[in-house]
């Protein structure tokens, strides 16, 4: 039997050392890698955390004062326990820290944007990058960022439902709180910074989103200021040289319903080319900052210096949209639609070239707008001068479809109605696309009242033929609606012949009935000036009617429907004037509105 060999042969040894050498070689290859990984994966967490522990120290900062928060690179420190600001950097180990505080900018939406946008005051993008030496040569970076914003800054709110501001004959605006619960003003206060000459057509909006409002008014010297209010405090935030007469009114304000961004469109005193400007301010900043520079706007259907300017709403909570209506020194009328950036859309032809004067070019207020308040479409309504006594004047188109390109339709003459229309007023109902209308010729001082449905006119004719006489300067006539469960009924009131009290019409659709005077304290003094109804937001079922006399005085009375419907009217002035000595009683030199 013969005997195996179970030793290895040289070859075989020599094969399995190779084996050894390849799997240890291997190994310790994976076994370095893996240490690197996580050397690597342990320098990032420090890193991180110190990225991490950046952010959280600028927040604490800016929780304690936000203002500390400025822009530039900076270091951490720490003070008095307190996290601080040190330097343009902080180094731990051999990690070095950098903060880099940037300013950032929000869009007319109030959207946070890298650029063409306007920068938040309130608002912080910070940054914080952390360096160090992996190995030689090799520098490794680790960044996190937040954006931080003022928290603190207090919400204001405000224990009063609407404000009005006036003229005196100062140099200075005045102004007064009402509240709805006592149905009171409250106290004359000045607003600050004197004018320049005395105030004399004056404007008041609110804000849809925000306690806000913004005042204007044309002194005596042409200049325009406009006014922010807060809730606390107003601001004199900018002015301009607009010109005019105490017979015009060459500017109006605006809210974008959705995005709460206003908008100031005003005249800029010349003719031919860019006769309108305007101005904006966003949603977010504060009074007295946020607003753009003045744009140029050039209309293309008018060469004179604009005389009057109004805009309105479209009050569809998704709508940005707003109208504008102007009027010139030759008499021609146009309009254009606000498309949130600039305003375009203005009809392919001049909308009226021969409106309704008394004495001179635009010397009264005789055309007005209105958006259906469900479908977003568009009225304009004016006087053209070939009315006269049985001579239809009133004139109206619509630009439908509830979009900045809405379609401009015809210029068409209402039915029925058979005068002038020196003074007129339109008013659109808050719950449905209804509106109404009225007007007083001074040919033969008849007024005439009108009803839209939504898709057609139903007008009456001399529904009071012994009216108050328009003159240069004055609106004798205002309209508005109050709704009170599902009872909707519009309100006309009007300065009748020779009257002292509060002539009025109540509609019902198409229907209008004439009230009995109202006896209020105190009597007007005849002839009235300038009449304005403005609706209560909260409470449809209330309106207040400010109205200024012969006498330079202001009054403010409320009307409130049940939804019988019974009707009372309240002297929200304690039955006395609120001013008696405005500076002129013409042209609107007074402003009321409600917090919507």
């Amino acid at each position: 039997m013969s005997i195996k060999n179970k030793g290895f042969s040289l070859i075989e040894v020599i094969l399995a050392i190779a084996i050894f050498a390849i799997i240890t070689n291997g190994g310790i290859a994976n076994i370095i890698g893996v240490l690197g990984q996580n050397r690597q994966s342990g320098e990032i967490i420090k890193a991180n955390n110190l990225a991490q522990e950046g952010l959280e120290a600028v927040r604490s900062i800016g929780n304690r004062d936000f203002n500390l928060l400025t822009s530039g690179t900076k270091g951490i420190g720490v003070s008095s326990n307190l996290w601080t600001f040190d330097g343009t950097s902080d180094i731990t180990d051999k990690y070095t820290r950098q903060i880099l505080i940037s300013p950032i900018s929000r869009d007319t939406y109030g959207t946070l944007v890298s650029s063409d946008g306007t920068i938040d005051s309130d608002t912080w993008l910070v940054k914080s990058t952390v360096n160090w030496n992996y190995s030689i040569g090799d520098i490794k970076q680790f960044s996190l960022e937040t954006i931080l914003t003022n928290w603190k800054r207090p919400i204001i709110s405000v224990n009063y439902d609407a404000l009005t501001v006036y003229s005196n004959s100062t140099t200075s605006l005045s102004w007064r709180t009402f509240t709805n619960s006592s149905n009171t003003f409250g106290t004359e206060t000045t607003l600050p910074a004197a004018l320049s000459g005395t105030p004399r057509s004056s404007v008041i909006k609110t804000s849809p989103k925000k306690i806000e409002a913004i005042a204007g008014t044309i002194t005596s010297s042409g200049v325009l200021y406009i006014y922010c209010f807060d809730g606390n405090t107003w601001t004199q935030d900018w002015s301009v040289t607009v010109g005019g007469s105490a017979l015009t009114r060459r500017f109006d304000i605006a809210y974008e319903t959705n995005s709460g961004k206003a908008v100031v469109l005003y005249s800029t005193n010349t003719g031919t080319t860019n006769e309108l400007n305007f101005r904006t301010k966003n949603n977010f900043s504060a009074c007295g900052s946020g607003w753009s520079s003045a744009t140029n706007y050039n209309p293309l259907r008018t060469s004179g210096v604009v005389q009057w300017v109004k805009m309105t709403s479209d009050p569809r909570s998704s709508s940005n949209t707003i109208a504008a209506l102007w009027a010139d020194s030759a008499s021609d009328l146009s309009a254009s639609i606000w498309n949130g950036t600039t305003f375009a859309n203005e009809p392919a032809a001049v909308t009226e070239n021969s409106l309704e004067v008394v004495n001179i070019s635009q010397d009264v207020d005789d055309f007005d707008l209105e958006y259906e308040s469900l479908s977003g479409d568009l009225m304009l309504v004016w006087a053209n001068s070939s009315g006269a006594n049985n001579t239809n004047g009133v004139r109206y188109r619509t630009c439908t479809g509830g979009t900045t390109t809405c379609t401009w339709n015809t210029i068409t003459t209402p039915p029925t109605f058979s005068d002038d229309a020196t003074n007129l007023d339109l008013s659109s109902n808050p719950n449905s696309n209804e509106m109404v209308f009225a007007s007083i010729g001074n040919d033969a001082s008849d007024m005439q009242a009108g009803y839209w449905s939504g898709t057609a006119w139903t007008n009456n004719n001399n529904v009071d033929n012994s009216c108050e006489t328009p003159l240069a300067g004055t609106k004798l006539v205002a309209t508005g609606w109050l709704n009170s469960g599902a009872t909707s009924r519009s309100i006309v009131v009007y300065n009748d012949n020779n009257s002292n009290n509060l002539g009025w019409f109540t509609g019902n659709g198409g229907s209008f009935n004439k009230e009995t005077d109202s006896s209020i304290t105190p009597n007007f003094t005849d002839p009235q000036k300038w009449y304005e109804i403005n609706v209560n937001p909260k409470s449809k079922d209330q309106l207040m009617f400010t109205v200024s006399d012969n006498s330079s005085d202001l009054f403010a009375k409320r009307l409130a429907m049940t939804a019988t419907p019974s009707f009372v009217w309240t002297n929200s002035d304690g039955g006395t004037a609120l001013e008696t000595t405005l500076s002129q009683s013409t042209s609107k030199s007074f402003g009321f509105a409600y917090w919507q």
